[in-house]
């Protein structure tokens, strides 16, 4: 992980369906020694308990891809911009490489 993600205020953010998906997609990126932090699903996304994967906007496709090709659920993909103290929550859509 490296510290520019942790202190970044522009990041984009992969949820899950279940803990479980989130735990996969958690070891399938550290055995690709990919950079991202897992975190608690923002308020502003659910409000119920979650995991979700921080990373950098331009890894988002490429993470994405990998991650569904090795059946991980990917429930929602998300631009999160911090303003302040809050957060600017964006639904994006991500398109899978063919």
């Amino acid at each position: 992980m490296s510290n520019e993600l942790l202190r970044s205020n522009n990041y984009a953010l992969l949820t899950f369906a279940s803990t479980s998906h989130a735990l996969k997609a958690e070891k399938l990126l550290k055995s690709r020694q990919a950079d991202f932090l897992v975190i608690p699903t923002l308020r502003e996304i659910s409000t119920s308990c979650g995991l979700s994967i921080k990373i950098a906007p331009t890894n988002l496709p490429d993470y994405y891809n990998y991650l569904s090709s090795k059946k991980v659920h990917i429930e929602g993909t998300y631009q999160v911009a911090k303003e302040g103290k809050k957060n600017r929550v964006e639904q994006i859509q991500v398109f899978k490489a063919e």
